[in-house]
């Protein structure tokens, strides 16, 4: 049996076609969906219309409502999608067919963006999509996102399920730690829709949020920092450049010379992108001008979000110390 684990937190604009698609599988075996919800909305209202287990819990985060789902499971496979995702018919058959192999104990998918989508949303997939590309050359990888991966059960009791201290990053915690002893692949046939941020306001908040939990992310992983399946090993350093670049324009009103190098670390910073840009280029030439301003756009909340995060921890350090 598997198991199709659900997050939901103020969901009722969306739900019912995510819980509808879901249900509607052309995988012969048999499968319950869980829904783990926390919702002050009408979602639980909506939800209660379906075929579904439905679990309530406070809000402790998606961690905490996935580990939920997964310790009421009854299957063997623990199948883990977000709400607002639209699935194929073929997704769950195509999704859990790896498993088929003794040795693989996760399989992770991918997403396209639902509808065409406006200039963000389509940077926010081709970025996806060039990581998916990378993925797809590998025997096998270190991440599997929960907002369409599976994992046995087993495995994932033995290795304690998501950590419920990461508000976000906790998909790739558990996989970083699952890959070290187990495999893991990539299983680009299993997709499912997925809504994007649509604006600058969103975009920049999740670039934010990422950064800022990338510091306790990689506090534990400090090795996944530079390579990790996922990540592109320039990120982190063009973030880093980034943030170099604004610092040193601030102290170029005190020295103006530091302009200089200001600027040239944000080219530094943008050339990192060639890869990313040169992909764009060839999906959607259209979309390079605007292209140019969200990697400015995310570059400099990401180095928000590092700083924030790397403030917080060494917060907690210093109380843990005293």
């Amino acid at each position: 049996m598997i198991s199709v684990i659900v997050p939901t937190l103020n969901a009722e604009k969306f739900i019912s076609r995510s819980i509808e698609s879901f249900l509607n599988q052309d995988i012969k075996e048999k499968y319950e969906i869980i829904v783990v919800d926390s919702s002050s909305d009408r979602t639980l209202q909506i939800l209660s219309k379906y075929p579904v287990k439905l679990l309530r819990q406070g809000r402790r985060g998606p961690a905490a409502a996935r580990n939920l789902g997964a310790k009421k499971a009854r299957g063997n496979i623990l199948v883990f999608v977000d709400a607002d995702c639209i699935t194929p018919r073929t997704w769950l058959r195509n999704l859990v067919k790896p498993f088929s192999t003794k040795d693989i104990v996760a399989v992770a998918g991918t997403y396209k963006t639902l509808g065409k989508g406006n200039s963000v949303a389509r940077f926010l997939q081709y970025e996806i999509e060039q990581r998916h590309e990378k993925m797809k050359n590998a025997g096998k990888i270190d991440f599997a996102g929960t907002y369409n991966c599976a994992y046995r059960k087993s495995i994932f009791k033995k290795f304690g399920g998501f950590d419920t201290k990461m508000v976000q990053g906790e998909d790739a915690e558990l996989s970083f730690r699952v890959a070290e002893k187990h495999k893991i692949v990539f299983q680009p046939s299993a997709y499912v829709y997925h809504r994007h941020a649509s604006n600058l306001k969103d975009f920049a908040k999740q670039k934010f949020q990422r950064g800022r939990w990338k510091v306790f992310l990689y506090k534990q992983h400090g090795r996944k920092v530079m390579k990790n399946v996922y990540t592109p090993a320039g990120l982190m350093l063009q973030t880093l450049m980034f943030a170099i670049s604004l610092l040193l324009f601030g102290l170029s009103f005190v020295s103006p010379a530091l302009f200089y190098f200001s600027v040239l670390f944000m080219l530094l910073s943008y050339a990192l992108n060639a890869n990313l840009l040169a992909f764009i280029r060839k999906k959607d030439s259209g979309l390079l001008p605007a292209s140019l301003v969200l990697i400015f756009v995310r570059n400099l909340f990401a180095s928000f979000g590092l700083i924030f995060g790397t403030s917080s921890l060494l917060k907690c350090c210093k109380i843990k110390t005293i």
